[in-house]
């Protein structure tokens, strides 16, 4: 037992593949990033190293320069959230229903298709940052924070995969 632990984070990668792993975003290659819940600019095992690469990707350095865009659903007030191109506040409790609905849009199988996320969040944000994810399959991350239950953590790693970002932008 530790007081801070990333018990959720392996429960909800073992309920997806079997197996304990532990997760590594390449920041530095992703164009768009989904954070439910997770500040990953400021806390965890590599916020120093995903703060850098983060950062490296939105450096403008010609006319012709990529930036990545950063969606974030948080319960509070934070660095990634404050850095956020498209941000909106949820309970704790309401992001597993928009990660069931981002899911479902993205196309998981096995996720009824008609999952509305939460009321306070508008009709056309979930669809939005799908189609964004679908454009750029093998170039994106999608992550839960660690205060997370299993459940969103095996959601965003399911929906890593279906989009190809798994060996890409997510390293396991």
């Amino acid at each position: 037992y530790t007081p801070v632990n990333r018990s959720a984070e392996r429960e909800g990668i073992r309920l997806l593949y079997g197996e304990y792993l532990t997760p590594y975003y390449q920041f530095d290659q992703a164009s768009v990033i989904v954070s439910l819940d997770a500040d990953f600019l400021c806390s965890g095992r590599a916020g120093v190293r995903y703060a850098h690469d983060f950062a490296d990707k939105r450096r403008i350095t010609d006319t012709h320069s990529p930036m990545n865009r950063l969606y974030v659903v948080d319960s509070m007030p934070t660095i990634t959230g404050a850095s956020a191109d498209h941000r909106i506040p949820l309970k704790p409790s309401q992001v597993e229903g928009f990660a069931r609905a981002l899911a479902a849009a993205v196309g998981i199988k096995g996720i009824d298709a008609s999952v509305q996320g939460p009321p306070e969040v508008p009709a056309d944000w979930v669809p939005g940052i799908a189609r964004d994810l679908r454009q750029h399959q093998g170039a994106s991350i999608v992550l839960a924070g660690e205060q997370q239950p299993p459940a969103v953590h095996a959601l965003a790693h399911a929906i890593n995969a279906a989009l190809g970002n798994a060996g890409k932008t997510v390293i396991y």
